[in-house]
């Protein structure tokens, strides 16, 4: 879908001025092309816009042919060769895309047609950002689309504003709440997500290989985290103790079994995936209102602030690769402000004692160098 603009042109002394002569933009094969149309009346400039779009068309009657649902399976393959570990969620956006606009071809879909796909979401009680990795998700079909010459122009996809930033964290006895009422394997798991921040996917897809019983350790390889970074973690003395009755265990089942089972979290065999039920009840038991199992992430980052552990050591532990990232994560609650003017108010002590002293060894200075003088004029 191309566009009409004026370009800004530079002048031989520097000034800058807009040219009253339409441009256009618009694709060929995936690829931009601006074009003068020699005109500053828009009508005539849109109608020579048309004019090339069209031919555009009819030198490529094969292409533009492809339904949207031809361009989500490009985009769910591209997830599965690149074996993306949120191929999950990306399902649910197909899905949700395809219940709108499936059947009807890629290049037909509208930007007022967006729109009203976003109204409705939006009526329906989704959040800012849901609705942005649905759009998202979109784009990338349309981009995936264009680079395999299947469609030789996408619409406009606009992106909502988010500002939706989760304050939610733990403390320790809310923590301790939760687990109480959790079975001991998403106990632990928990725990372990409290005291270092990873990520769900993370901690549930932990195998036994990673774990190093005698050592202590656990270590996370290149390529199987999100930011795609290696991470080894050292477990406290709480969690050692809880693995090797994990381990324990898990030994006995394979004996009892006689087959291998490699993930550190599992029910009788069975890999831990989705613990949304557990987890909820678990909440509601402890009766600490609704919150997320990732609230654990934030809270970790919070509690290596308070025990003041360095930035970059911490941006280790939890995986955090920018500190933009993890300064979201940071957050700063009552007893760290308290904390914080406390801090403040020492100081403020310490600089009005300082400038007392000062004051009062001036005085005293002043007061000696008079009886100086005074001797001096006696004589």
């Amino acid at each position: 879908m191309g566009y009409l603009f004026h370009p800004k042109v530079k002048r031989k002394d520097g000034t800058i001025y807009e040219s009253p002569i339409w441009w256009a933009k618009y694709y060929v094969n995936g690829r931009p092309v601006r074009r003068s149309t020699g005109t500053h009346k828009k009508r005539v400039a849109e109608h020579q816009l048309k004019h090339w779009e069209g031919n555009l068309e009819d030198a490529n009657p094969k292409k533009d042919r492809a339904p949207l649902d031809e361009l989500a399976e490009d985009y769910l393959d591209d997830y599965r060769i690149n074996k993306r570990r949120s191929i999950e969620q990306a399902e649910d956006y197909v899905n949700r895309l395809r219940k709108t606009w499936t059947g009807r071809k890629a290049v037909t879909i509208t930007v007022s047609e967006i729109r009203q796909f976003i109204k409705a979401m939006q009526v329906e009680g989704y959040a800012n950002a849901t609705i942005n990795r649905h759009l998202a998700a979109l784009k990338r079909m349309f981009n995936l689309g264009m680079e395999g010459e299947k469609i030789t122009r996408r619409p406009f996809i606009p992106m909502l504003r988010e500002n939706n930033v989760r304050r939610g964290f733990f403390g320790d006895l809310e923590q301790l709440a939760v687990t109480e009422h959790l079975p001991f394997v998403l106990a632990v798991a928990a725990d372990m997500a409290y005291t270092y921040g990873w990520r769900k996917e993370e901690v549930v897809t932990l195998h036994w290989p990673q774990v190093d019983l005698s050592e202590g350790v656990i270590r996370l390889h290149t390529g199987t985290t999100k930011n795609d970074e290696g991470r080894e973690v050292r477990l406290t003395a709480n969690l050692l103790g809880k693995f090797k009755r994990l381990h324990a265990e898990t030994q006995m089942l394979e004996t009892k079994t006689g087959r291998k089972i490699p993930w550190v979290f599992h029910r009788n065999g069975t890999p831990v995936k989705d613990f949304r039920k557990a987890w909820d009840n678990a909440c509601e038991k402890a009766k600490i209102g609704h919150r997320l199992f990732h609230d654990y992430r934030r809270s970790a980052v919070r509690n290596m602030e308070r025990a003041r552990v360095p930035r970059s050591t911490a941006m280790k532990v939890s995986g955090h690769k920018t500190e933009s990232i993890y300064t979201r994560y940071a957050i700063v609650d009552p007893e760290m402000m308290d904390d914080a003017t406390r801090r403040i108010e020492r100081r403020a002590e310490q600089t009005s004692l300082a400038q007392r002293q000062s004051d009062s060894l001036r005085a005293n200075n002043g007061q000696t160098s008079t009886k100086h003088m005074d001797g001096y004029d006696s004589n």
